[in-house]
C-alpha cells in the first residue's frame, strides 16, 4: 500500500486527537482496540495507559504510526466483540442462541466447545479476556489521508458517559448507541460497562462525565435525573446519527445546519429537529452561482447572450443575495443556505417554547 502523504505540521493536533481519544475509549472499545493492538501492531505502548502515562506513551509515538493510529481508532466499529465468548465453550453458546436461534433446553446436548471452534474457523478473530473479537475481512478504509483531521467523519456515536460505582469510583467510559437494546443477551456498550462496574443497572452508577460528538450539543451534569432517560436519549440520538435520515444524502451537514439555525443546545430539542428535518428547506452554497444565474435568465434572458456583460457579473454573489431575500441563511461553516418552510414541527422530546415557536413560524 502506497503511505499517504503525511503533513508535519498537524502533528501536535493529531498526538491530541489521538490522547483524547484513547481516554474516553469505552469499554467495550478497549477491547476492540486489544485485538487491533495484536493483530496489527498499532497503538501497543498505549493501550491500557489512561492520564499521564498516556499522554507520555502518546508523545513517543513514532510519526508513521500517528497516522495508521488514527484510522484504526475510526476503524473500531468494524471489529464486532462476542461476549460473553473468552472460551469455546462460551463461544459455541453463543452461537447456537444468538445465530442459530436454537431453544436453550438443547444446550446440554450440544457439544459446546466443537461448535465454538467451527465457530472461530468460520470467522477469523481472536480471543481478548472473556471476549471473541471478530476482525474485518478488509482492510479498513484509510479515512484520515494526513491532511484532513478536521474534517474527519466522526458521527457514528452520539454520547460518551464516564460512570463510576462504588467498586471502581474512578470510572469508565460508555458509548452511545448501545448496540443490545433488545436484549439478546450479548453483552454491549451498556452491559460491559456494568459489568466493569460491578452493578447490576445505570441507576446505581454515578455520572461523572459527558461528551457528545456534536459540537453543538450542551449537556448539564445535573440536567438529567435518571441516568437511564439520559441513555436512552442519547441512544435515540446514536441511532439518528447512523441511519443518516435512512440514506439522506447530505444528511449530517442538514442536521447541523438546522441546529445552528434554531441556536440549538439541548439533546431533547436535539432530537426533535432530527426527526422533524422535512421543516427546512437546504441548499448548498456551492449552489449559489447556478441559482444566481437561473434567477437572472428568468429575470432578463437575453442577460446570457449580451457579449457587453459576459462574465463581468458576480453571479456568485447575486445568487447568495436572492437566496437571502427568500428566507435563507448561511450557516457559519458557510457550506450550508436554511431556512424554515410551512411544515408542521413536531414536538415528540421537547417541550414547544413560545420563542422557539417564534422561530418555527
Amino acid at each position: 500500500m502506497d503511505r499517504m502523504k503525511h503533513d508535519p505540521s498537524l502533528d501536535g493536533l493529531e498526538r491530541q486527537w489521538i490522547a483524547e481519544r484513547l481516554e474516553t475509549l469505552s469499554v467495550r472499545e478497549q477491547t476492540q482496540l486489544a485485538a487491533i493492538s495484536i493483530t496489527k501492531r498499532i497503538l501497543t505502548e498505549c493501550t491500557g495507559k489512561t492520564g499521564e502515562e498516556l499522554l507520555l506513551a502518546v508523545s513517543r509515538l513514532r510519526t508513521d504510526e500517528i497516522q495508521r493510529g488514527i484510522n484504526y481508532l475510526l476503524a473500531l466499529p468494524e471489529y464486532e466483540v462476542i461476549c460473553p465468548g473468552g472460551t469455546y465453550e462460551q463461544l459455541g453458546e453463543y452461537y447456537l442462541q444468538q445465530e442459530a436461534g436454537l431453544p436453550p433446553d438443547l444446550l446440554p446436548f450440544a457439544d459446546l466447545e466443537r461448535i465454538g471452534q467451527n465457530y472461530e474457523d468460520e470467522h477469523l478473530g481472536v480471543f481478548i479476556g472473556d471476549c471473541f473479537v471478530i476482525l474485518p475481512r478488509d482492510e479498513p478504509r484509510q479515512v484520515y489521508d494526513g491532511t484532513n483531521l478536521d474534517t474527519l467523519p466522526d458521527t457514528d456515536w452520539s454520547l460518551r458517559l464516564k460512570l463510576a460505582s462504588p467498586a471502581k469510583p474512578e470510572g469508565v467510559w460508555l458509548r452511545l448507541p448501545d448496540g443490545d437494546m433488545e436484549g439478546s443477551g450479548k453483552l454491549d456498550e451498556i452491559g460491559l460497562a456494568l459489568r466493569e462496574l460491578g452493578g447490576k443497572t445505570v441507576q446505581e452508577c454515578r455520572l461523572l462525565d459527558i461528551r457528545c460528538s456534536l459540537p453543538e450539543i450542551a449537556i448539564d451534569m445535573e440536567e438529567y435525573d435518571d441516568l437511564a432517560d439520559l441513555i436512552y436519549d442519547g441512544n435515540n440520538l446514536g441511532y439518528a446519527l447512523q441511519e443518516r435520515g435512512q440514506g439522506q444524502p447530505h444528511y449530517l451537514e442538514k442536521f447541523r445546519a438546522a441546529l445552528e439555525y434554531e441556536h440549538c443546545h439541548d439533546l431533547k430539542l436535539a432530537l426533535d429537529i432530527a426527526g422533524n428535518l422535512n421543516c427546512y428547506d437546504f441548499r448548498p452554497a456551492s449552489d449559489a452561482e447556478g441559482y444566481g444565474e437561473e434567477v437572472l435568465r428568468k429575470r432578463c434572458e437575453s442577460v446570457s447572450r449580451d457579449p457587453i456583460l459576459a462574465g463581468l457579473i458576480d453571479l456568485k454573489a447575486y445568487g447568495s443575495a436572492m437566496l437571502e431575500r427568500e428566507g435563507y441563511e448561511l450557516n457559519a461553516g458557510e457550506t450550508t443556505y436554511i431556512r424554515r418552510n410551512g411544515q408542521k414541527f413536531y414536538h415528540e422530546y421537547s417541550e414547544p417554547r413560545p420563542e422557539y415557536d417564534m422561530t418555527m413560524q
